[in-house]
């Protein structure tokens, strides 16, 4: 696997993202200021809401487990991933900030006139920024992409499914028929901070 490839799923799993920039978006099948007022989450909203991205406002503690594969290797790791967000009219904006260090910007956005979800996953090493798509469907966001192995098209996907609004299972999945897919990495979320920064009860 070279080294193109393994910076982008690297980036895919730390962002929580898409790696759009090095690669082509998969076909079809994927908090306000923390500081201040965010919006509830609303897993019923209309499916041309941005607030759907508001449950991802907040500070999260992460379990990953990485198995063997073409495109993954096996361990373990845990971080403490924040996400400090805010919404203006169209767009929804989270800074992701993974154990203290800022790691991406992510722009979510909704496109009236294609019907769809996307995002912006920028980062400071960004020479180019591209849209990936997003997909919502009720507690389930899944961010698909592809990438070129060897003149191979990989198709790839992350995985969220929000369990409560205070738990989120994690996947990251590649397929080469977009139809099979086998696991990468699976973990478990836990909010441990809201997003005014107040640490959830136990």
């Amino acid at each position: 696997m070279n080294a193109k490839i393994r910076a982008c799923l690297f980036a895919a799993l730390v962002a929580l993202a898409p790696c759009a920039q090095a690669a082509t978006p998969a076909s079809p099948s994927g908090a306000a200021r923390a500081t201040g007022a965010a919006p509830a989450a609303n897993a019923n909203a209309a499916p041309t809401d941005i607030s759907v991205f508001a449950r991802y406002a907040g500070s999260w503690k992460v379990e990953l487990t990485h198995s063997q594969t073409p495109y993954s290797k096996p361990s373990s790791e845990s971080m403490t991933v924040k996400n400090d967000c805010w919404r203006s009219e169209i767009f929804y904006v989270c800074d992701q900030i993974i154990d203290g260090a800022p790691k991406a910007l992510i722009v979510f956005f909704y496109n009236a006139e294609e019907k769809r979800f996307g995002s912006f996953p920028i980062t400071a090493r960004s020479d180019a920024v591209h849209p990936g798509d997003v997909q919502v469907d009720g507690n389930t966001v899944i961010f698909p992409w592809a990438i070129n192995d060897n003149g191979k098209t990989i198709y790839m996907r992350i995985v969220n499914v929000f369990k409560s609004a205070d738990t989120m299972e994690f996947r990251q999945e590649y397929s080469e028929d977009n139809t099979q897919w086998i696991a990468m990495a699976t973990g478990i979320e836990h909010k441990v901070a809201d997003a005014k920064g107040s640490t959830k009860s136990k």
